[in-house]
């Protein structure tokens, strides 16, 4: 059977709800999927209670965001223990941090002359951790864009004019955040982060895993990734990084296989090797 260890609910940026996220796992008969939220842990639990009616695996998960030399970096944490304080802690701050860059970033875009409020972007993102996708969004809803796309590349992208940096831990302090809550840390959809130089880095920081099977991966760096993952022995990941159903991007889950083998051996790593 095949598994998803890369999703994004409605408490990040996605727009499928947790409960929403394990139907929709259901009906694509997905032995077991990974609920990833941005900086946030408040769906697992919502996850994981409707994943035993339905008989899907819901693993604790996250996504963190980590910044090196200007590159932004993503790492995923799986099995983690989602309830400890000082990991709460943590991502309380990075949540803050994140509603403090969009408040400069809505304030960057009215200079420009485009009237977002801040109370527009919060309805859309309601309880989930704030992100571009939600300004985004907002400027849709007031008419100034067509697409989520088109926000990003005119305005809010990384070389825009009203982008605001994030704020971002150091790579080695994500990894060993995740790592110090019994989580397996990996490095996220590296095809897109344009930063195998630094794996080895990753490495020394006890970094445990490799995305390999991502949604915007070719065959190509499938193949690189996994000889890479097997070089530095490695756990080997994959996962859609569904975001639901919005202007920037359309449903993925499904659209890769992921063999639930390699969560077989995730487990087994942690189980045995930590």
């Amino acid at each position: 059977m095949s598994i998803d260890l890369h999703l994004h609910s409605t408490m990040s940026d996605g727009t499928f709800s947790p409960a929403e996220l394990v139907s929709q796992a259901e009906i694509l008969d997905l032995r077991a999927i990974a609920i990833t939220d941005h900086d946030s842990v408040d769906g697992i639990e919502i996850g994981i209670e409707e994943g035993k009616k339905r008989n899907v695996e819901v693993i604790p998960g996250v996504e963190l965001s980590s910044d090196l030399d200007g590159i932004d970096i993503h790492f995923l944490g799986y099995f983690i223990d989602y309830k400890n304080s000082d990991f709460v802690g943590h991502l309380k701050k990075l949540r803050y941090m994140r509603y403090e860059r969009a408040s400069r970033m809505v304030e960057e875009l009215k200079q420009i002359g485009i009237n977002v409020d801040l109370v527009d972007v919060l309805d859309i993102a309601k309880e989930g951790c704030l992100g571009r996708s939600h300004i985004a969004r907002a400027m849709i809803k007031r008419g100034y864009i067509d697409s989520i796309e088109e926000a990003f590349e005119k305005y809010i992208g990384r070389q825009a004019a009203c982008y605001v940096e994030k704020y971002a831990y150091a790579p080695k302090d994500v990894i060993e955040l995740i790592n110090n809550v019994g989580g397996i840390s990996v490095l996220a959809h590296p095809g897109i982060s344009d930063c195998d130089e630094m794996i080895s880095e990753f490495v020394r920081f006890e970094m445990k895993g490799i995305e390999v099977i991502h949604s915007e991966h070719t065959l190509e760096q499938i193949e690189h990734y996994t000889n890479l993952a097997n070089g530095y022995n490695l756990l080997i990941t994959g996962g859609s990084d569904c975001h639901g159903l919005s202007e920037k991007r359309e449903m993925k889950m499904g659209s890769v296989i992921v063999p639930d083998s390699f969560l077989d051996d995730i487990r087994s790593f942690k189980e045995n090797g930590m």
